[in-house]
């Protein structure tokens, strides 16, 4: 099995080689990195569809997108100073909003629920100038938000019926953690 990660910027000190650690990312933009990743992604899918099917394809990219998300996820808790909380978790949303990536409306933590509303999504726009199709859209991001809230936390779970990707007028997050 290949296993590879590519670091989430969000702080994580960088070491180049000659510091005796492995070559880093530069900090992007997450736009920018999302862009890039669904160019490979979409490669990928065009060279494994006719291989194993379209259907097993996009099971494949979608798993491995999934899984590069709960490794940011896991990185990103351990950033929280006191563990995961939902005070600590909604800082990501500044994150996801660089390079004007996302308009965010009503931010609300209320006990153990986070919820907003996404209106307009640069990560959509992106990929249909892109032509990717709304199943590849969301292996490139929209996917990876489940997978990213399960790496922060096995007690937190999203909820979220529809997306901008999909056609809807507004993605609707509601995160939940429950108590350990």
């Amino acid at each position: 099995m290949l296993s590879f990660s590519i670091p989430e910027a969000w702080g994580t000190p960088k070491r180049s080689a000659r510091q005796g650690g492995p070559m880093s990312t530069p900090a992007i933009p997450q736009i920018e990195r999302r862009r890039i990743e669904a160019e490979l992604l979409e490669r990928l899918r065009a060279v494994l569809a006719p291989e194993l099917g379209q259907e097993r394809a996009l099971e494949l990219l979608r798993r491995a997108s999934l899984d590069a998300a709960r490794q940011a996820g896991a990185a990103f808790a351990t950033t929280a100073p006191q563990g995961p909380s939902l005070a600590h978790f909604s800082t990501i949303l500044e994150r996801w909003r660089e390079g004007n990536a996302l308009d965010i409306a009503d931010v609300r933590i209320s006990g153990d629920t986070l919820t907003f509303r996404v209106t307009r999504c640069a990560y959509a726009e992106a990929y249909q100038a892109m032509g990717l199709s709304p199943d590849m859209a969301d292996i490139a991001s929209c996917c990876r938000d489940f997978g990213f809230a399960e790496g922060y936390s096995e007690h937190l779970r999203l909820e979220r019926p529809e997306t901008i990707a999909q056609g809807a007028s507004e993605c609707l997050f509601q995160f939940n953690l429950s108590q350990k």
